[in-house]
């Protein structure tokens, strides 16, 4: 190729390049300025103590001129608030546990939005047509608290010693992502599978059988600071967010033999009220800021950003997540889900 025709090709490309940015950069401003115009942004399940929100989206509010409003609930009272609120909708975005992903796609309740960072994301942590992208995960944990247990628990199989009678909380795998995973993670260090599900449910039995699950208790910040949770089972960004709050000598324990790494899934309602809130919120929380927040909130970022010494030295030592299993894909998650609530049924009588 000539030299001139290459000097030529070179300055096209770079005019492309800055057509490009510029383009990106006006629909940024487009979105920041739809987003000051609607005044407001809604989410659900997306409360001020969870992975650091309430501080995140105080950055938003600032940066877009919102004001934010949250309901708190679970995974599954989201798809219920979502179905009823059809024709005259609410919520703006959600934070979903990949437990109740495949549902919330199988009734077209997001909307496609792919977020300024999108091609930073691993293709495991979002979707193709861009309903949904994942913007950190955590770990079925044990929290243990040592002034009421003594010796710490480090398997799934040490919580049914009988040291532990009556001591561990739980939640139902029928409406809590916490339990899905939690039955799972069990299966998984009892020889079980995404396939095979039955060892965790025959695990999460025999914790019942044994007197050692806690029954009548539910399992929150309230419950903890009351003792009433000597071991709860949680996720660890949560155990260890409620360890600040409380003060309370809390350890958070990884299980050595298998433990599993939920996603949590974030999307624009398809009929969000305020959808250029929205789309700021999401591409601010996938921003390198948003995610070293959601760090300082304990989570763990999916995109690779670079955390201080200090951020990674207050979470747990990268050498007791060895055997963290993630969810292989939807379908084949949704399909383990289905089998652990159908099975749930069938053992809690």
């Amino acid at each position: 190729m000539p030299t001139r025709t290459l000097k030529y090709t070179l300055s096209a490309i770079a005019l492309c390049g800055l057509a490009a940015a510029a383009a990106h950069a006006q629909d940024a401003e487009a979105i920041a300025a739809g987003a000051a115009a609607e005044g407001k942004l809604v989410s659900y399940g997306m409360s001020d103590d969870w992975v650091n929100l309430g501080a995140i989206f105080g950055k938003i509010e600032d940066k877009y001129k919102v004001e934010h409003a949250d309901t708190d609930m679970t995974s599954a009272e989201q798809i219920t608030h979502l179905l009823a609120e059809k024709d005259a909708p609410v919520m703006d975005i959600a934070d979903i546990g990949y437990d109740f992903l495949g549902r919330l796609l199988d009734e077209k309740l997001a909307g496609a939005y792919r977020n300024a960072s999108w091609d930073k994301i691993e293709p495991r942590f979002k979707d193709e047509e861009g309903r949904w992208a994942s913007a950190y995960w955590g770990a079925i944990a044990f929290l243990v608290n040592k002034d009421q247990v003594k010796e710490m628990p480090a398997t799934w199989n040490d919580l049914l010693k009988p040291a532990y009678k009556d001591m561990v909380c739980s939640r139902d795998p029928r409406v809590s992502t916490y339990a899905t995973a939690s039955a799972l993670a069990a299966a998984l260090a009892n020889g079980g599978s995404e396939e095979n599900v039955q060892p965790g449910l025959d695990w999460f039995k025999s914790l019942r059988d044994s007197g050692n699950l806690r029954q009548g208790v539910v399992l929150n910040v309230a419950s903890i600071q009351k003792g009433e949770c000597p071991i709860s089972i949680v996720y660890d960004f949560d155990g260890m967010a409620k360890r600040d709050a409380t003060g309370l000598p809390l350890q958070v324990v990884i299980p050595s033999d298998g433990t599993v790494g939920m996603l949590f899934a974030q999307y624009v309602s398809a009929n969000a009220p305020h959808p250029n809130a929205a789309k700021g919120a999401l591409d601010f929380l996938f921003s390198d800021e948003g995610q070293k927040m959601l760090a300082e909130g304990y989570a763990h970022p999916t995109r690779d950003v670079e955390l201080s010494e200090a951020k990674r030295a207050k979470m747990l030592p990268q050498d007791q997540y060895g055997k963290v299993h993630f969810p292989s894909d939807l379908k084949g998650f949704s399909t383990a889900v289905k089998a652990i609530v159908d099975g749930w049924n069938k053992i809690a009588g």
